[in-house]
């Protein structure tokens, strides 16, 4: 990571720009990539496989905005591998167990000796928190769990915030990391034994500005720009305390 502190200008501008290169509605052509990996120096993988439109049941889904750009800019920050969707994909890369996107994420883990994998997702601006992990109810990562939980805590975020974007819940019931669904959670955790946490980011901690391109109708979204810059450095914090632990 720099030793120069980017400005929340910065920081969102650069989001900004790495999100421009994910085409939501785009299917790959001409031997482009449904989904891209930049290797990084530390042991820590982000995903985002929702960052564009996806596939699930027959049926598309829209993308989780921003994903992607999150992703890249913390992999910036402070180093880390990144995978991420890059294109429209006929397949759900989460949930579907035998998705490309799974079989590119094993092939990294075992090439980069990846020690966790942080896979975002994004919800809705409506709900009563900020930032939902999951992690299985403990079994994704038992030994981290207590570590990931800090470094939100020294980020600003807690439990019981009154500022509702400024709080963050674990095992939602809605948002558990996948105890019973093939999600990448799951698959790194429980298949390739790395552990894992979901990461769901609230629409006002990640979309600076809605894109024209994008599946919600309503154009005119725009996140909390102060809580988006403390949502990356939040995160970054989180992979840069794990990469420390013996």
């Amino acid at each position: 990571m720099s030793s120069v502190v980017p400005s929340d200008e910065q920081l969102l501008r650069r989001l900004e720009e790495l999100e421009d290169d994910v085409k939501y509605q785009l299917p790959p052509t001409g031997g482009d990539d449904e989904f891209r990996y930049h290797a990084g120096r530390i042991p820590i993988l982000l995903s985002a496989p929702h960052g564009a439109v996806h596939t699930r049941n027959g049926n598309p889904k829209e993308e989780d905005e921003y994903t992607a750009g999150f992703a890249r800019l913390v992999a910036e920050l402070t180093g880390a591998h990144a995978i991420y969707a890059h294109r429209k994909s006929a397949t759900d890369p989460n949930y579907d167990d035998s998705a490309p996107y799974k079989s590119r994420l094993k092939d990294i883990i075992q090439s980069g000796q990846i020690q966790f994998v942080l896979d975002l997702h994004g919800m809705g601006d409506d709900w009563e928190f900020g930032i939902a992990l999951g992690t299985m109810r403990g079994q994704s990562c038992p030994s981290q769990k207590t570590l990931v939980l800090h470094a939100l805590e020294t980020s600003g975020f807690s439990t019981t915030h009154p500022e509702r974007l400024l709080r963050y819940v674990v095992d939602h019931p809605k948002f558990t990391g996948g105890v019973t669904s093939h999600t990448i959670t799951r698959y790194a955790s429980s298949v390739l034994n790395v552990p894992a946490v979901q990461v769901e980011l609230n629409a006002n901690l990640r979309i600076p500005a809605r894109r024209q391109d994008a599946s919600p109708a309503r154009k005119d979204f725009r996140g909390n720009l102060g809580y988006i810059a403390q949502a990356v450095r939040a995160i970054s914090n989180l992979v840069l305390n794990i990469a420390k632990q013996p």
